[in-house]
């Protein structure tokens, strides 16, 4: 039983390092309610002491590139966030070995849900459900293979 309680940081480490590294958006799986097709989308997830830090690589139709990083605790608790489209807190939980929730609420009725799956064949799904002010609510799902 002991023994078994010490390898369980062990596995779950494992398990999320399915997960670890480039991924790369595959346009034709993927669906973009809501939102312009972006020209190309990267997203890189790599371990961190607190939990794993999330990349997003995005260059869009017109050429314009951003890129952004957040940090993800995975351990429930809302904290303050903020970017240009959102004001207030984020959280973040493993709901399986597969499967991490990203919640932000922005206030005032608006919110963003992401949930990320690993699939197999070397893919990754990223569920976004997005309401914004005014109540308007759009529903994206991109696929990643790995690079």
């Amino acid at each position: 039983m002991r023994r078994a309680l010490l390898l369980m940081p062990l596995a779950a480490a494992c398990w999320a390092g399915a997960a670890y590294g480039t991924w790369k958006l595959n346009v034709a799986q993927s669906t973009f309610g809501g939102d312009t097709q972006p020209k190309s989308l990267t997203v890189r997830i790599e371990p961190h002491s607190k939990g794993e830090v999330f990349t997003f690589d995005r260059i869009e139709a017109d050429g314009r590139v951003t890129s952004s990083s957040i940090l993800l605790y995975l351990d429930g608790a809302e904290r303050d966030f903020r970017d240009k489209e959102c004001s207030g807190t984020q959280s973040s939980r493993r709901i399986d070995s597969n499967t991490i929730e990203i919640l932000r609420n922005c206030g005032a009725d608006a919110w963003t849900k992401l949930v990320r799956r690993t699939a197999p064949k070397d893919q990754l799904v990223l569920e976004i459900s997005e309401q914004r002010h005014g109540g308007r609510r759009y529903d994206r799902r991109l696929v990643f293979e790995k690079r």
